[in-house]
């Protein structure tokens, strides 16, 4: 089933030449679709207070009772083209699964990373490493610690959708027996 029209419609309103700010809009009401309000579900702007570069990046949290379930942390899509701006991107997602994932009640945090509507996911499961591994920087040459390769889907087509509607009915099965 795709998109309620009145997401598409929001996606669709992002300019040419986008910030990362037009986003905020868009996700929020992707966000909202997703975790309905009549739900137990809230859906807030988070800020890490241990991420001093991060003010400039909006993170959209999912709150199940106060308890962090999901996290999205946006990025303008002209990021993605940059191997800088990736590893920026990716070392701050994995910032904020460090400081909030012991606050998670469900077996796995869920998180993406998005670049316009290109997405990244990532799994941190209450023991274990976070999914996908990283990817540690070799001095002796240029290493692409987060490859483009890894925002392998866009949410405006039907595989992005049905990759973020699994996460989504995953956590919601996981909130169902807490």
């Amino acid at each position: 089933m795709p998109w309620p029209l009145k997401v598409v419609r929001q996606f669709e309103m992002v300019p040419a030449n986008p910030s990362e700010a037009d986003f905020h809009g868009p996700y929020n009401k992707l966000l909202h679709t997703l975790f309905p309000t009549d739900t137990d579900f809230t859906v807030v702007p988070f800020y890490s207070p241990n991420l001093h570069d991060s003010a400039d990046f909006v993170t959209f949290a999912v709150l199940i009772e106060d308890r962090p379930v999901f996290i999205i942390k946006l990025r303008p899509p002209s990021d993605l083209r940059y191997a800088s701006s990736r590893e920026t991107a990716d070392r701050q997602i994995r910032a904020h699964i460090k400081d909030i994932h012991g606050d998670c009640s469900l077996p796995v945090l869920h998180a993406v990373s998005a670049m316009g509507t290109r997405l990244c996911f990532y799994q941190k499961p209450q023991v274990g490493p976070v999914q996908p591994p990283f990817i540690e920087t070799d001095p002796s040459f240029e290493s692409d610690t987060a490859p483009r390769e890894r925002w392998d889907c866009d949410i405006l087509e039907e595989e992005g959708m049905q990759r973020i509607q699994a996460v989504v009915e995953d956590i919601k099965q996981g909130c169902a027996v807490i």
